[in-house]
């Protein structure tokens, strides 16, 4: 063979020992840069960030990245303004996969850390803990053409103007931004400024608004909303979510009211759902809806409660049109049961983590092994949950039985938090208070515990609720607000808005006119109707036919009110 002569031999002789010292040198570089990366990490383990000493289970999850994160207050802020820097924040959850990965791949990256250490003030924020602060950022992303997913990046001026907000899906694109608004700032100050305006003045023209009456026909909202719903079918991006929990609650309740069509294409979608691979069997829970698929088509999410929640109730009521989904509801409320609840105080956990990024060097240091806070959203539809269950399926299961005991001790749970002003605050971390979606959600569930078994404490509860919502958060022009009032954080201020389109829940206004007309239904207080009927009036005046599939909720409302009462 040509390599075994004499010439290729004197050759390889001659540069081998060149070729010996040159690997040597790159794996000597190769070497230096892995000890460099692991003594970097080791110094984070032992000083980890200011996240070290939070409650929220995002935050502490964060505390070893390189990135100096600082929990989202007025001293945060204020250092801001001290030292002429762009904040820099960003929103996450604790059972997204994709907020894990981009701390490993970006904020735990010394390229990355280095510049924003240096050029700005970074604030980490939970958006579990804090719905309120999360949502105002989620809306400025939408303003900028972002999928609606975690995490959200967004920058603010020093007196707390918006200047962009993003949803990065890696390093690089999260890179250009930061390259691209340090050096605006540093350069050309005035710039930053330009795109401050522009952006504050859309989402006031956006957010902002008065109210007006409008009248809408059910049947013809429910066939636009099915004709939306099948021609999204074929506009779905690679890996995108597959189903969405408003659209299904939507073909429900609209199923329940006789159509046929909704019907079939709901019980299409839940048997798809549980052949899935969002159906984790041996856990018998589901991974998170919102969160997605890799690219590998796995999905990235942890589970969560809320979503637990609301498939039970789906399973269970569906379950009547359809026995096959009997045994999968069985199975959620036993995950339910198993992952979720905890008997002291009696109530639910948030979440559990995602799964693990599966290279070694990985696995996030400081991730807790849950969200063990009880979130008052998700703990109220988990108590809507128990009684669809008891109702659809009895208790002659034991599993019925442990649901039939198990609402009632949770509602007392959440009417231990509430506050002195009335309304609830948002966690077991008693750190946000003043959300109208909790205090909607949580009325509907006291509702839901007197209709299964007669509780005049609960209907009491859901009357007190109300009433406060009446007298608190109603907008002069019509509707209710999501705050009750104005909140800041030194010059970064939360406004009320009217929220008449679907988020990741239905509608604040929807979840609230569904909260008067079951009350009024399970007290007879007519009064309560009425005030549902004006309030789908005002969801109307909103309602936008190019986006029939945000106003599930809005459907929804008007489905049960054209039941008879």
């Amino acid at each position: 063979m040509s390599w075994l002569t004499p010439e290729y031999r004197a050759v390889s002789e001659r540069y081998a020992p060149r070729f010996i010292v040159l690997s040597g040198v790159c794996m000597l570089m190769v070497l230096m840069a892995w000890l460099g990366i692991g003594l970097r990490g080791l110094e984070r383990a032992q000083h980890p960030n200011a996240l070290a000493n939070s409650v929220e289970a995002y935050l502490r999850s964060g505390q070893y990245q390189l990135v100096n994160w600082q929990p989202c207050n007025a001293q945060a802020i204020r250092q801001a303004q001290t030292r002429d820097r762009l904040i820099m924040i960003e929103v996450g959850a604790y059972w997204s996969g994709r907020c894990q990965r981009l701390g490993y791949e970006a904020f735990s990256d010394s390229g990355v850390a280095d510049l924003v250490n240096r050029e700005f003030v970074a604030i980490k924020l939970d958006a579990d803990a804090a719905p309120k602060r999360a949502r105002y950022i989620r809306q400025l992303a939408q303003l900028h053409g972002a999928p609606d997913r975690y995490p959200i990046i967004a920058w603010f001026t020093p007196d707390g103007k918006p200047v962009r907000a993003v949803a990065p899906d890696t390093r690089a694109e999260l890179m250009r931004h930061l390259e691209e608004l340090s050096q605006l700032y540093r350069n050309r100050p005035e710039q930053i400024q330009q795109l401050a305006e522009p952006l504050e003045r859309a989402w006031n023209d956006r957010w902002a608004r008065s109210a007006r009456l409008a009248t809408l026909d059910a049947d013809a909202i429910a066939a636009e909303f099915l004709e939306a719903l099948a021609a999204s079918d074929s506009a779905q991006p690679p890996n995108a979510p597959m189903f969405d929990l408003n659209h299904l609650e939507t073909l429900l309740a609209l199923a329940e009211a006789g159509n046929v069509r909704a019907r079939e294409r709901l019980l299409a979608q839940l048997i798809a759902l549980s052949q899935s691979l969002y159906w984790d069997s041996a856990q018998k829970s589901v991974y998170s809806l919102t969160d997605g698929l890799d690219a590998e088509g796995k999905p990235t999410g942890g589970k969560r409660l809320i979503e637990q929640a609301r498939l039970l109730s789906l399973y269970s009521r569906a379950s009547r049109w359809e026995p096959e989904l009997t045994s999968f509801a069985h199975e959620l409320a036993e995950g339910l049961r198993r992952n979720f609840y905890r008997e002291r105080p009696a109530g639910f956990i948030g979440a559990l983590p995602p799964p693990k990024l599966r290279i070694a060097i990985a696995q996030s240091l400081g991730m807790p092994r849950a969200d063990n806070a009880f979130y008052v959203d998700g703990n109220a539809y988990a108590i809507i949950a128990l009684v669809d269950y008891v109702q659809a399926l009895g208790t002659q299961d034991p599993r019925g039985q442990w649901a039939l005991e198990t609402a009632p001790r949770v509602l007392e749970t959440l009417r231990a938090l509430r506050t002195l002003r009335g309304d609830l605050f948002h966690s077991s971390l008693r750190q946000t208070s003043d959300w109208m979606t909790d205090l909607a959600l949580a009325a509907r569930a006291a509702v839901r515990v007197h209709q299964l078994q007669p509780n005049p404490r609960a209907l009491q509860f859901a009357r007190q609720l109300l009433q406060h919502i009446w007298r608190d958060y109603a907008d002069p022009t019509g509707g209710f607000y999501d705050i009750a009032r104005s909140k800041a954080w030194d010059m970064l201020k939360v406004v009320p808005v009217r929220m008449s389109r679907d988020e990741t829940l239905p509608a604040d206004n929807a979840l609230l006119g569904m909260a008067m007309d079951e009350y009024a239904r399970a007290s007879g207080e007519r009064l309560w109707r009425a005030r549902a009927e004006q309030l789908a009036q005002v969801i109307a005046g909103d309602y936008s036919p190019t986006e029939t599939l945000q106003y599930g909720g809005c459907l929804q409302l008007l489905t049960r009110l054209a039941e008879r009462p």
